[in-house]
């Protein structure tokens, strides 16, 4: 399967999709690239998941500016005739002023969330709703919907989402085409990238992660298991190979601290040394979990 062959097949589907909602030639031009790209990815098996995927979830846009955040998915509850469903849609801040790289890894970020949390996203319990979002939760009440909490393992889905839009994007940048406007936006994107394309989100916890993210084992298992959205006995299977009761647990935590520890690194103006010894410390605690992994796969 190449890429004229997918673009031939999807075009009317991303021209409709682009009418419909209203979608400048900004979005239309990127979505030509990025719709055939997930579907060379995750392979056309997946072709109807993903055209679904980017049907239910709009792209907002918003000239707000915020610090951190340049785009984010989300996925609110609501209660329809007795039933839970979700509404859906990505916002992308700071529209008028977002270079193209950042546009489409935004693009690509989000939808890939959204693609991956499109099966069994709703979990209920007696008093709460789970709303899945990759490999984690979200956690609302089930008497008002009002959000109660979201699980540690975020940060493990932001690792691995982002180590798939640099795949997705690696796709994108070796499309050939003969279409004139989209031969330009490839070049546009070649021309702004590395020859390798290597997505910045999340970069310290990436980094820190990176060789568990090289083992085939780990990086296949957690891919598919978001993909079907059966990721809740991820942690039995995580504790059952480093052969350590909550290892996955105290993964998940770390990675989170790390985040923590940085945000606060950022804004502190004194006593910088001391957070930095301490996101040190924090990642060798991590890294002896992922060698503690790599160490007792067989597939690595």
């Amino acid at each position: 399967m190449n890429y004229s062959q997918v673009l031939n097949q999807e075009k009317e589907f991303i021209d409709q999709l682009c009418q419909e909602k209203s979608y400048d030639e900004n979005i239309r031009h990127l979505l030509y690239v990025i719709i055939p790209a997930f579907i060379m990815k995750y392979g056309i098996a997946k072709e109807k998941l993903i055209l679904n995927t980017f049907q239910t979830v709009s792209i907002e846009r918003t000239n707000e500016k915020e610090k951190y955040i340049k785009a984010y998915y989300s996925s609110v509850p609501q209660e329809v005739n007795g039933e839970y469903k979700t509404r859906k849609h990505i916002v992308i801040q700071n529209y008028k002023e977002i270079q193209l790289v950042d546009l489409l890894d935004n693009l690509v970020h989000e939808f890939n969330h959204a693609l991956n949390s499109y099966k069994n996203e709703i979990r209920t319990t007696k008093n709460y709703i789970y709303l899945r979002t990759g490999l984690t939760c979200r956690i609302f009440q089930k008497s008002n919907l009002q959000f109660v909490k979201k699980q540690n393992s975020y940060i493990l889905e932001e690792i691995i989402n982002t180590h798939q839009t640099s795949d997705i994007i690696n796709i994108i940048k070796g499309i050939k085409s003969e279409n004139r406007d989209i031969q330009n936006t490839i070049y546009a994107i070649n021309s702004e990238t590395e020859s390798t394309y290597s997505s910045n989100s999340y970069y310290l916890q990436s980094y820190i992660c990176k060789e568990i993210l090289n083992n085939r084992t780990f990086i296949a298992t957690l891919e598919n298991l978001r993909l079907t959205g059966e990721v809740y006995d991820i942690e039995k299977w995580f504790d059952n190979i480093t052969g350590e009761e909550k290892s996955y647990q105290i993964l998940n935590q770390s990675l989170e601290e790390v985040y923590t520890l940085e945000e606060k690194y950022a804004e502190q103006k004194l006593w910088k040394s001391f957070t930095l010894r301490k996101i040190r410390f924090v990642s060798q605690r991590i890294l002896r979990i992922v060698e503690l992994f790599n160490n007792n796969v067989n597939f690595r």
